[in-house]
C-alpha cells in the first residue's frame, strides 16, 4: 500500500492503518533517536512518545503538501528530544578539557580541536550549557558525523542556518571554556 492511502486511512481512525505505519516508521525513528541521546532506553521511550503524538495529531498532516511524512515524524521526534531535556535538564558531558588547551592558539582551529579531543580522549565540556538549537547541531556535526544538508534535512532547516548555529555554538563554547580556566 502507498503511504499516502496509508496516511489517509490512519487520519480516518483505520487502527490497522497506524501499526502499518508505526511499524513502517520505527526503525526510522528510534535509530534517530538513538544517535541523538546516545541511550537505548530514552531513544525507546522517546519514540514512544513521537507515535503517541503522531497518532493524536495524524489529522494535521497534509497529505497534499509538499513535506515529507518522514520529515514530519522526525521533527516530532526532534521536538520530543528537546522537550525531554527541557524536563530533565540531564543531558550533560562533564569531560573537562586538559590544562594545556588553548582556544586562542591561532595555528588550532577550534571545530577541529574540538572533534580531535571528544574522539581522541572523550574531551568535551561545558556543552550543555548551550542554546539546545546550538547543542543539537553541534551533537549531530560532531559526534554523528552529519554533513550540513543533511542536519538540515533532519530538523528542516537551511544548511546556512545549520552553519550558523554550529559556528555560534562554538562561539559560546569557546567563551564558556575561557571561563573555565579562569577558575
Amino acid at each position: 500500500m502507498d503511504e499516502h492511502n496509508l496516511i489517509k486511512r490512519c487520519q480516518q481512525g483505520d487502527k490497522e492503518a497506524f501499526q502499518l505505519l508505526i511499524s513502517q516508521y520505527h526503525p526510522f525513528v528510534y535509530k534517530f533517536l538513538i544517535r541523538t541521546t546516545d541511550n537505548e532506553q530514552t531513544a525507546e521511550d522517546l519514540t514512544q512518545e513521537t507515535f503517541l503524538k503522531v497518532i493524536r495529531n495524524i489529522e494535521k498532516f497534509d497529505t497534499m503538501g509538499q513535506a515529507k511524512f518522514s520529515t514530519y515524524v522526525i521533527t516530532i521526534a526532534k521536538n520530543a528530544y528537546i522537550d525531554y531535556l527541557r524536563k530533565e535538564k540531564k543531558f550533560r558531558y562533564n569531560i573537562p578539557f586538559p590544562e594545556n588547551f588553548n582556544v586562542e592558539d591561532s595555528s588550532v582551529h577550534v571545530e577541529d580541536t574540538i572533534v580531535d579531543k571528544l574522539y581522541g580522549q572523550g574531551i568535551l565540556t561545558d556543552l550543555e550549557d548551550l542554546p539546545e538549537e546550538q547543542r543539537i547541531v553541534i551533537k549531530l556535526k560532531y559526534i554523528e558525523g552529519l554533513t550540513l544538508k543533511e542536519i538540515g534535512d533532519q530538523l528542516e532547516l537551511e544548511p546556512k542556518t545549520v552553519k550558523s548555529r554550529i559556528h555560534n555554538g562554538i562561539v559560546r563554547l569557546r567563551k564558556l571554556l575561557d571561563k573555565g580556566d579562569e577558575r
